[in-house]
């Protein structure tokens, strides 16, 4: 139904008039006559009766109007609430997060959702790469934010590479192991170690790099997906962390933590990316966390 002759007829319902509405509707008054009838003709019913210079509803005229007022009023919020989710302010977004990316975005991101977005619906995520995966297939998720050497080839995703971020072994200030000249693995093993789980390449480089005993099944002690609850153990203990730096921005700058180089050192990198759904068009909230993304994730 078209909303014009509906807003037409309402126009003469409120004036009384084919002049006075055609005026406030700026358009003739032959060409709001063609637009009722148009209405008439479409309902197959008269809706106004037309006896000399007045003009009066009739039963079916009124009981259009009674609804029209309602269409055009949805009609209206419709519009506004297409608007307010175009420009961020109205919406959902559900982001799945991998451990290394929840521990440097989720909070940030939960507070300036809130301050600057609140009336945009947010839920987060967390797990292992393969359940933030499955969840995005099932569309439970609209992006996620995970290791990028976790990933498999897929024409099915759409793959954005994030900054890559250093990485390796963290203590507390004032650890034995910081007093030694050369801590090797050896003198490592003789504390905990604690990581979030890893990727296979992971396991890999550090058994290259530092020998066989370096595999994660060995050298882990404490595992777990909660980054930050990994770093306040390494802050509160002897335990050794080993992840990414910048989930452990704010203790390092403060000089809680200190980066503990293993020798024979090496420079690690993680690596890391958003993941949608191919062929989907980006939700405006999506857009808004790639934005925080692109201005928060890097060391």
């Amino acid at each position: 139904m078209n909303l014009t002759h509906l807003r037409h007829l309402l126009a003469l319902a409120e004036h009384h008039s084919f002049r006075k509405a055609a005026e406030a509707l700026c358009l003739t008054q032959p060409a709001l006559s063609r637009s009722l009838q148009a209405l008439e003709q479409e309902l197959g019913v008269r809706l106004i009766d037309r006896v000399g210079k007045r003009n009066a509803l009739t039963a079916y005229g009124q009981q259009v109007v009674i609804h029209a007022r309602r269409m055009l009023g949805e009609a209206a919020e419709l519009r506004s609430s297409i608007e307010r989710l175009r420009s961020g302010e109205l919406g959902q977004l559900h982001v799945g997060l991998g451990p290394t990316p929840a521990s440097i975005l989720m909070t940030p991101f939960l507070r300036h959702m809130a301050s600057r977005y609140p009336r945009v619906q947010v839920k987060i995520a967390r797990g292992s790469v393969p359940l933030l995966l499955q969840a995005l297939h099932d569309e439970a998720v609209d992006v996620i934010a995970i290791d990028y050497r976790a990933l498999s080839a897929s024409d099915e995703l759409q793959i954005e590479r994030l900054p890559s971020l250093r990485g390796g072994f963290l203590c507390r200030c004032g650890h034995p192991l910081l007093a030694l000249e050369t801590v090797t693995l050896p003198a490592l093993r003789a504390y905990p170690v604690a990581s979030m789980p890893l990727s296979d390449e992971i396991a890999r480089n550090l058994m290259l790099e530092l020998g066989q005993e370096a595999h994660p099944r060995q050298l882990m002690t404490i595992d777990c997906e909660d980054v930050a609850g990994l770093l306040e153990v390494v802050e509160g203990s002897d335990a050794v962390f080993f992840g990414i730096f910048a989930s452990a921005r704010a203790a390092l700058q403060a000089g809680r933590l200190q980066e503990l180089r293993i020798t024979p050192h090496s420079e690690r990198f993680g690596q890391y990316a958003l993941v949608r759904l191919a062929g989907r068009s980006e939700s405006p909230a999506v857009g808004l966390f790639r934005t925080f993304v692109a201005a928060h994730f890097h060391d």
